[in-house]
């Protein structure tokens, strides 16, 4: 019995750590354990955005799109999307894509409806 339970646990501890922070996209093989290294220490050292990655999408070998999120209130979440390029085996954050949009969220309804 304990076997199967240690499995289930795994199994749904491994299933929640994929979603955030994973790459996707048509280049995302190509993308070294380096690569996103420097991609997330980029955006953890970035001013004026939220460090709370949400998603990675390799566009080409040299650039990825990049979002990140933030609670801003108890019904408001603040998505920051912009791209990041490798320039000379070093990725940085292009700060003039950086796009920000608040979404409302409607608690009326018990449930994460959003108001745009």
């Amino acid at each position: 019995m304990r076997v199967p339970l240690i499995l289930l646990i795994g199994l749904f501890l491994s299933a929640a750590n994929a979603g955030a922070g994973e790459v996707r996209g048509p280049y995302a093989k190509q993308l070294s354990p380096s690569d996103l290294a420097q991609i997330k220490a980029a955006v953890s050292k970035a001013r004026g955005i939220s460090h709370n990655l949400k998603k990675i999408e390799a566009v080409r070998p040299d650039k990825v799109a990049v979002q990140t999120a933030t609670r801003s209130a108890v019904d408001e979440d603040t998505y920051y999307d912009f791209n990041a390029y490798k320039r000379s085996r070093t990725w940085t954050i292009d700060v003039s894509s950086i796009q920000v949009s608040i979404e409302k969220r409607d608690f009326r309804t018990h449930g994460p409806d959003i108001i745009r």
